[in-house]
This record gives structure tokens, C-alpha cells and sequence, in this order.
């Protein structure tokens, strides 16, 4: 189960980045959605500190997108059990 949700952590900054490419946001405007300073949000892109709920549904309303975009679809995390 802790094996899962780390998974799952691991997948959100690259969802993120992957939304923020497809709309066309750099890290500032990525930051400033999300609430935060750009330097957090490279520490979230490396994984050094995680996402927290407030600031995936702020970037999930600037960039007008459902939320469950920032998270791993359930085949994601059926072939990361499989691995």
C-alpha cells in the first residue's frame, strides 16, 4: 500500500509539467498558479517536496483542466504494479 501512493507521488510532477507544457506555461507562470515561488516548484518537479492538494487544484483551475489530469490513471499504476 506505501509502495502505491509513492507511486503515485512520483507520477504527479511529471503530470504537472506534461499540463503546464501542453498549455504553454513556463515555470513562473506554473509557480504563480500553483501559489508558490518558482524555486518551489522546481523542488516539486525533482521530487524534493511534494504537491500539496490546494496548490493541484489551483493549477487545475488556471489552466482549466480536471484535476485528476495531475494524477496517474489507473492503467498507469496497473503497469507500474506489473514492472
Amino acid at each position: 500500500m506505501l509502495a502505491d501512493m509513492t507511486n503515485q507521488v512520483i507520477g504527479i510532477p511529471d503530470k504537472v509539467r506534461g499540463v503546464a507544457a501542453e498549455k504553454g506555461y513556463t515555470q513562473e507562470r506554473t509557480a504563480m498558479a500553483a501559489g508558490i515561488s518558482r524555486t518551489a516548484l522546481v523542488d516539486r518537479y525533482a521530487g524534493r517536496t511534494s504537491f500539496k492538494a490546494d496548490e493541484i487544484l489551483a493549477l487545475a483551475l488556471a489552466m482549466r483542466v480536471r484535476i485528476e489530469r495531475f494524477f496517474p490513471s489507473v492503467e498507469e499504476l496497473a503497469d507500474e504494479d506489473a514492472a
